[in-house]
C-alpha cells in the first residue's frame, strides 16, 4: 500500500472512533436523565405521600424540559418546539416560585 492509501484508510478508521465515541456520550447521557426522572418521580410520590411540598421537584423536571425544548427549537431549528418551550418555562417559574415562598 502506498502512503496516501494508508492515510485514507486511518481517517476512516478515527472518523468511526470518533462516532462510536459520540454514540456513547448520548446513550449515557440519556441513560443518565432516564435514571434521573425515576429517581424524581419517588421522590416526588414521597413528598405527596408525606403532606410535603413538592415544587422543589417539579421545578427540576421542568428545567430539563424547558432545556430539551431550548434545545431544539434554537440548535436543532425545530420552530415547533417554541411552544413547548414557552409551556415548560411558564410551569418553571410557576414552581420555582411556589418553592421559593415556600407556599
Amino acid at each position: 500500500m502506498d502512503k496516501e492509501r494508508i492515510l485514507e484508510k486511518s481517517r476512516k478508521e478515527n472518523k468511526n472512533q470518533d462516532e462510536m465515541e459520540r454514540q456513547i456520550r448520548i446513550e449515557g447521557e440519556s441513560f443518565s436523565v432516564l435514571i434521573t426522572m425515576l429517581v424524581g418521580i419517588f421522590l416526588l410520590a414521597w413528598k405527596f405521600a408525606h403532606g410535603e411540598e413538592y415544587h422543589d421537584i417539579l421545578a427540576m423536571f421542568w428545567c430539563s424540559s424547558t432545556g430539551c425544548a431550548l434545545y431544539r427549537w434554537v440548535i436543532r431549528g425545530q420552530k415547533s418546539q417554541i411552544w413547548i418551550f414557552a409551556a415548560s418555562l411558564a410551569f418553571l417559574i410557576y414552581n420555582l416560585v411556589k418553592y421559593l415562598i415556600g407556599a
